[in-house]
């Protein structure tokens, strides 16, 4: 019986080691995707500030269904100053602006 225990003891220390680097590993792996290197400077921003971001998309949904001819202008600006600034900003050479 002492070794039927033993073997179990000896099993769970294994899968406990194992689950430890499966979670380290699992970190390293979320933290590389999250990095601003690998998702760009914006996306990598919002998803660091998550609950901010989603504040805003809710307070811009309900001025939108609110105040539709307000919240109208407002995304007919914002895709005028886009285009703008995705016709502009390669010109005078900033490459820190890339949003496909």
């Amino acid at each position: 019986m002492k070794a039927k225990t033993d073997t179990l003891a000896a099993r769970r220390a294994a899968l406990v080691e194992r689950c430890a680097d499966q979670r380290a590993q699992v970190a390293y792996e979320y933290s590389s995707l999250a990095s601003p290197a690998t998702l760009g400077v914006v996306p990598a921003l919002l998803s660091r500030h998550r609950k901010t971001a989603l504040v805003a998309a809710g307070v811009a949904a309900g001025l939108f269904i609110v105040k539709p001819k307000w919240a109208v202008g407002i995304a007919t600006g914002a895709v005028s100053a886009y285009q703008l600034a995705q016709r502009l900003l390669p010109v005078l050479r900033w490459r820190g602006f890339e949003i496909h």
